[in-house]
């Protein structure tokens, strides 16, 4: 049985391994020297990390009995799955890809799970800003949706899972700024403007790991983003 993350060497499960978020999750992990299995779709994409506790492997996500044999002897599952590009149709990766996560996660008998959405899941436009109507709603406004039936998925359903949701603003490319994370928890963006709404990937996964280690925010979804004094000028 794999369900306690207080072990000495933590075995991960990372998803989205090869996107912007997923890769800075492995290359973090493993400078924690946690042992890190890597399921995706194609391993080629990781190929350029040679590391001896890091684990790459054809799987597909949407199989849950796939995605939990490679779940064995795990204790913690990251995810950093996305769907890139604009939708303009109603979508369901979100809820679907986390259906088959919470399969396999109890089939290998695995608890902890530490996730992410984004800023503005909850359909609220009255509260939000100027910005979430005229730019961001239109842009991603699908995935959002998909994410919030994701969170719902979680919270109503998943009561046997110490889950933890975190929702980051627009995320960047840019190194780790060293300054500690604003968080706000049981929200979906920060209402008194306080912060960048930008956040380099870097950080969004220093955050998850700190989240792992320090065992906090279990089974609740919480904002996070730079406070406004790190956003760049210009």
């Amino acid at each position: 049985m794999a369900t306690s993350s207080t072990a000495e060497k933590l075995n991960l499960i990372i998803l989205g391994a090869t996107g912007g978020t997923g890769l800075q999750l492995v290359e973090q992990a493993l400078k924690r020297n946690y042992n890190v299995t890597a399921p995706v779709r194609n391993p080629q994409k990781l190929q350029h990390i040679n590391h001896p506790n890091l684990k790459v492997v054809q799987c597909d996500l949407m199989n849950p009995l796939d995605l939990a044999s490679k779940m064995e002897n795990h204790h913690v599952v990251l995810s950093a799955l996305g769907q890139p590009g604009l939708q303009i149709s109603a979508m369901t990766f979100y809820e679907d890809s986390m259906k088959s996560i919470i399969t396999a996660m109890r089939n290998s008998e695995i608890k902890r799970l530490i996730c992410i959405t984004a800023f503005y899941t909850k359909y609220e436009p009255s509260v939000y800003p100027l910005k979430f109507k005229l730019i961001i709603r239109p842009m991603i406004g699908r995935h959002l949706d998909s994410m919030f039936i994701m969170e719902e998925y979680l919270q109503k359903e998943c009561q046997d899972i110490d889950y933890t949701i975190v929702r980051p603003p627009r995320l960047l490319d840019d190194p780790i700024i060293e300054k500690a994370v604003k968080v706000r928890e049981d929200d979906y963006f920060f209402p008194d403007y306080s912060t960048a709404s930008q956040i380099p990937r870097a950080n969004v996964a220093r955050f998850m790991l700190d989240t792992l280690k320090d065992g906090q925010y279990l089974k609740k979804a919480v904002a996070i983003d730079m406070p406004k004094m790190m956003e760049k000028s210009g």
